[in-house]
């Protein structure tokens, strides 16, 4: 009967009391995660500033981009595990999304992202002139860059926070805007 209480108090006890815890900052005692994959990932041979150039010999540029931050730590931890060419071209790569506060949910987030949305956000002077407006470009510069002069644990690891991953939604409804408006203006 003693092991019996002593399997409880080294095990079962402190098991307990962690998901207590994570109940009462969470609302639920067991943390969740969020893992997307890549759909038919190639990997990336190397990346030059227009182009990457992949493992099966394809040159993929970036939309929107004519010169794309291949030295950039975030980019290269992005196309670590390879990219993923949509049948439009867009290409996508996997990113770690590290939590916001004690409160959220998901701890563990890797996400597939937009690498023009992420290259844009890293290097707005990357953005190609005659695709989006120089207004665009230079808000985007000001205001919707993803900094990384700013210390951050988060970009130490080569991961997003929260905040980078609202300005790639910035920077991508400053391009839809964009391409709208040359639309209308081509009519």
């Amino acid at each position: 009967m003693k092991w019996q209480k002593s399997i409880r108090w080294l095990f079962l006890y402190p098991a307990l009391a962690v998901a207590g815890c994570n109940t009462l900052l969470t609302g639920f005692p067991v943390p969740f995660w969020h893992i997307e994959s890549l759909v038919n990932p190639v990997a990336v041979h190397s990346v030059s500033q227009t182009h990457f150039e992949l493992e099966d010999g394809r040159k993929v540029a970036l939309p929107f981009i004519k010169e794309i931050p291949s030295e950039n730590p975030l980019l290269l931890a992005a196309i670590s595990n390879g990219i993923e060419v949509g049948p439009s071209g867009e290409v996508y790569g996997l990113m770690w999304l590290d939590r916001n506060c004690g409160n959220d949910l998901v701890v563990w987030r890797r996400l597939r992202t937009n690498l023009s949305l992420l290259a844009a956000a890293l290097y707005p002077a990357g953005i190609d002139e005659s695709l989006i407006h120089p207004d665009a470009i230079a808000y985007i510069q000001e205001n919707k860059r993803i900094d990384l002069s700013i210390e951050s644990s988060s970009h130490r690891k080569h991961h997003l926070t929260v905040w980078d991953w609202s300005m790639m939604r910035s920077v991508q409804r400053e391009f839809e805007a964009s391409e709208e408006a040359s639309k209308t203006k081509s009519f």
